[in-house]
């Protein structure tokens, strides 16, 4: 059965997860058109491994960058390739630590059925090693006429209604993304997934999450992601996208009160965090949130 549907992953120095998240992939009780592989320019031992596999399986496009663009820049670079080799269809993007079940294809034709073409994207249900609850999307705020939220209507399906939901195995319409264009390489990492589906959902079409296609995500820490927490120093630097994009993201879909209220909220949290007790790395911290402010305003 062939529902053209395009498997997208992005991948970065992580050869062990990719090689699994490939196999889930290809082990679809209903299988996929194509899967292309976009390459962050790994030097893991990445390149080689895929390489091995292109004679054996047909289905594998692989495509290595010239350098790391980034979750951001690998997922606009894979939705351009597979944009401009087909016209309709879907693409099912992940990252390369996001690991299906046999079944998660199967479940999203299901609950496609259900909403027949009227959406924009379906995501799958994310879960932890742990069976813990991760990625997990925004309810829609939308309302009926009587000012009733209507998120809830497809429970009986295993559908809710969601506003916005990440990079980690979503079901994007082509049709929707020749419609708002691609997602925004140059927030590099994090924030890209919110945009992006939160445009799909304002300019394209209703979204919704299926309960029963689901993958499990291998990220090491299961938690959301908090700077205060973080104990990899080589991280800490990335948190400058991560409150840029955010302050973005609330100029582009919320409002300047919004804007000005979280970067107030910003301040005040690292001024906290130089005398908060068993804190690490704090200056750095310190110094990376009024980077993200200062990147925000004079971009």
């Amino acid at each position: 059965m062939n529902n053209n549907i395009r498997a997208l992953v992005v991948t970065y120095n992580r050869k062990d997860y990719l090689a699994e998240c490939i196999k889930a992939i290809l082990n679809q009780t209903i299988p996929v058109e194509k899967l292309y592989i976009i390459d962050n320019n790994s030097n893991d031992g990445t390149q080689e491994y895929v390489e091995s596999l292109l004679n054996k399986e047909s289905k594998i496009k692989y495509i290595r960058l010239d350098k790391n663009l980034g979750g951001a820049g690998g997922f606009y670079e894979g939705i351009k390739a597979i944009t401009k080799d087909t016209n309709d269809g879907i693409v099912w993007l992940m990252d390369d630590d996001t690991i299906a079940t046999d079944y998660t294809v199967e479940e999203f034709l299901n609950s496609k059925k259900v909403v027949e073409d009227n959406f924009s994207f379906i995501a799958s249900t994310v879960v932890g090693e742990n069976n813990e609850a991760m990625n997990v999307p925004v309810i829609s705020n939308e309302t009926d006429e009587n000012g009733y939220k209507n998120w809830y209507k497809l429970l009986d399906h295993n559908m809710v209604k969601i506003k916005n939901a990440t990079f980690v195995s979503l079901f994007i319409k082509i049709e929707a993304i020749k419609s708002v264009g691609l997602p925004r390489k140059d927030y590099f990492i994090w924030g890209d997934d919110t945009e992006y589906t939160q445009r799909l959902v304002t300019k394209y079409g209703p979204a919704y999450l299926s309960g029963k296609s689901r993958v499990v995500h291998k990220r090491k820490n299961a938690r959301t992601l908090s700077l205060l927490e973080e104990e990899i120093p080589g991280r800490i630097k990335l948190y400058l996208y991560y409150y840029r994009n955010m302050l973005t993201n609330l100029s582009l879909y919320e409002s300047k009160k919004a804007v000005m209220k979280k970067t107030v909220r910003i301040v005040i949290e690292s001024y906290q965090l130089l005398f908060k007790r068993n804190v690490s790395y704090r200056v750095k911290k310190f110094s990376v949130m009024h980077k993200a402010v200062w990147a925000y305003y004079f971009k």
